[in-house]
């Protein structure tokens, strides 16, 4: 892919009387000098707010000046790669104070953003903010993240990118060094979130079983559930509840038994008996026979719904029909256009009196009409007769049903009257012992009713394991992928690109000025997870002074524009840099000259055509090879 670089190539802002100020620039390197107070840093403030910021005008945070009344818009000529664009903010239109017009075309800052990042061939990625595995949303790496390092604001001379964290920081190195695509890729997405989907379902089976072992625990007192509830010592105990269930329900039977034949005389039990098995036939005829007879009564009612519905139905549609045919004779009597009386003049015969066109052959509209309300009635009424015959047969089917429910009724109540005496017999016997075997067998119940809950709740678990086992499938190729795709990452040589950028600049200086860099060349040990900037062994922020960190500054951000004529990077070959007028105390001036020129050098060799920086100072004026715009007013508070 090859590389797009962006300059600018006009800048103006509107004033409120119609007036306009401006600053053209080329390629190369532009010096924006003249004296403090003189709006160097406003116009800088201005392109970047041109360049994305999402703010409502570029002197945001600085009202008291009244800059923002007194400029009503601002626009830049911009350059990118062979093409040209204008683009415009208009803060004092109304609703347009965050948008972005491009060539006239309306657009949110953040759409602007995406342009911008589109036209420069700079991939538009993701990153974790922190650790990737914190489940925080992974925010977009954006073209105004970027611009903090493109753009040295005046305030910002104290890191890399001043109030931008580390980790943003690492990505947009990453993004410079054309790495951020291939480490934060989407296989690396889909890795962390299938990680912590992974993860969080761990947790919470983990969680789960501890609970459910607990409050197993705390509700069965099953012997072998002492230790471990899982499925193999739940279906122990459920096989042991059951033969405890088995032998209960045969020592019942054999009480009864045993106590029946000694309280019914011999001659009588086997009486008894068959009285008992009719009963019991009984009891089932009667339950089949309320289930029956409450099906038929829900569907007789259902059909006298739809008889009612039927009915009315019915009663509209011959209400339509006569409806029909009271108004048929009715004529147009006043213009539907303008309401006027309409005057019947000499029509021809078969035309239309109102709008004069021919009217249809034997009027075959009305006679469609009519047969289709015909037809509807016709319809309904057989449809109702229908629904008539049904209900009558269902009303008598009703009727059976309640008379044989009545019998039955009737016949369990002789069975049971007969069996009266035989069943006070038995249970005078037994009845201790039969209501203590009825207490131990409803316990045992329950205990097989709670046995069944903790399986289901086991299964539960279990699908819990299945998940995390596809998940485990789904991530181990994705894993394999991405760690190739980082294995084959050689940080070390792409830092190095940066890294040899900046120590050039250095040894330029030192070669314009002797010795006034000291210190020991810088080095970046940089990986997957971060990044170290240091001289010698020391990082750059605890060992370098204020102008010390100046020049380290300067040389970043020429090691940032040498990378423009890399094709593995991404860096769009532009800089910004407003220098301060004092520097730790000390005042920058033409004996700074110095810190320019390795820039000249650079942004003139042939490979860095069409790269550009806009630098401010107070003169620069040994600087040759470069274009100055001066300015000489001097805005004093009043």
């Amino acid at each position: 892919m090859s590389h797009q670089f962006l300059s600018i190539s006009h800048l103006d802002r509107q004033l409120a009387n119609g007036e306009s100020e401006h600053l053209d620039f080329e390629s190369g390197v532009n010096l924006l000098v003249g004296p403090p107070n003189t709006g160097k840093t406003k116009w800088f403030q201005t392109l970047d707010f041109l360049l994305g910021d999402d703010g409502q005008n570029p002197f945001e945070g600085a009202d008291e000046t009244g800059l923002d009344k007194k400029y009503d818009a601002a626009g830049a000529d911009i350059i990118i790669g062979e093409e040209r664009f204008r683009i415009e903010r208009r803060w004092r239109q109304s609703g347009a104070k965050t948008k972005v017009f491009l060539d006239e075309n309306e657009m949110g800052a953040r759409d602007f953003q995406h342009w911008l990042m589109d036209k420069l061939r700079i991939p538009l990625v993701h990153y974790p903010k922190g650790n990737p595995m914190s489940g925080q949303t992974w925010p977009e790496l954006s073209f105004r993240s970027l611009l903090r390092h493109i753009h040295r604001q005046q305030r910002f001379w104290s890191d890399l990118a001043d109030k931008q964290y580390e980790g943003e920081q690492h990505a947009c190195l990453l993004q410079f060094l054309g790495l951020a695509e291939i480490l934060f890729s989407d296989d690396y997405a889909d890795l962390v979130r299938l990680k912590m989907s992974s993860q969080r379902l761990r947790v919470g089976r983990d969680q789960y079983g501890q609970t459910l072992e607990e409050l197993t625990r705390e509700v069965l007192s099953e012997p072998g559930l002492s230790v471990s509830v899982n499925a193999q010592s739940i279906e122990s105990a459920r096989k042991r509840v059951e033969g405890e269930i088995e032998s209960l329900q045969k020592k019942r039977f054999a009480q009864l038994s045993d106590a029946q034949s000694k309280a019914v005389d011999t001659s009588q039990q086997s009486r008894v008996s068959a009285l008992s098995k009719h009963r019991a036939d009984l009891l089932a005829r009667i339950g089949a026979q309320e289930v029956e007879l409450r099906e038929a009564t829900e569907r007789l009612e259902g059909l006298r719904r739809d008889r009612v519905d039927l009915g009315n139905e019915l009663e509209r549609i011959t209400r339509a029909s006569d409806a029909g045919e009271a108004l048929s004779d009715l004529r147009v009597t006043h213009c539907p256009a303008c309401d006027q009386p309409v005057v019947q003049l000499n029509t021809a015969a078969g035309d239309c009196f109102l709008c004069h066109q021919h009217l249809p052959p034997g009027d075959d509209n009305e006679q469609l009409g009519s047969v289709r309300i015909q037809f509807e009635q016709d319809r309904l009424t057989a449809e109702l007769k229908e629904v008539e015959e049904l209900v009558s047969i269902l009303e008598r089917e009703v009727t059976d049903l309640t008379k044989n429910l009545a019998r039955s009724r009737d016949d369990l109540g002789k069975v049971q009257n007969e069996l009266k005496p035989s069943r006070e017999a038995v249970a005078a016997l037994v009845q201790e012992e039969v209501s203590a075997i009825d207490r131990a067998l409803g316990e045992a119940s329950e205990r097989q009713a709670q046995l069944s809950r903790v399986t289901r709740a086991l299964a539960v678990e279990d699908t819990m394991q299945d998940e995390i086992r596809q998940l485990e499938t789904t991530i181990v190729p994705i894993e394999e992928r991405h760690g190739e795709a980082k294995r084959a990452i050689d940080f070390d040589a792409r830092a190095a690109l940066l890294e040899d950028g900046i120590n050039d600049y250095l040894n330029a200086i030192n070669e314009l000025r002797t010795d006034v860099w000291r210190h020991e060349q810088v080095s970046i040990n940089l990986s997957a997870s971060g990044f170290t900037v240091r001289v010698g062994r020391r990082k750059w922020s605890a060992v370098l002074g204020g102008t010390d960190s100046l020049y380290f500054l300067m040389a970043y951000h020429f090691g940032l524009l040498s990378l423009s004529d890399k094709e593995s990077c991404h860096y769009p070959g532009f800089s910004i840099i407003d220098v301060p007028g004092e520097f730790s105390g000390e005042e920058v001036g033409d004996k700074e000259d110095f810190i320019v020129q390795p820039f000249i050098d650079l942004l003139g060799r042939e490979e860095y055509a069409g790269r550009q920086l806009i630098i401010s100072g107070a003169s620069f004026s040994g600087l040759e090879g470069v274009r100055r715009k001066r300015l000489n007013h001097v805005h004093a508070a009043k």
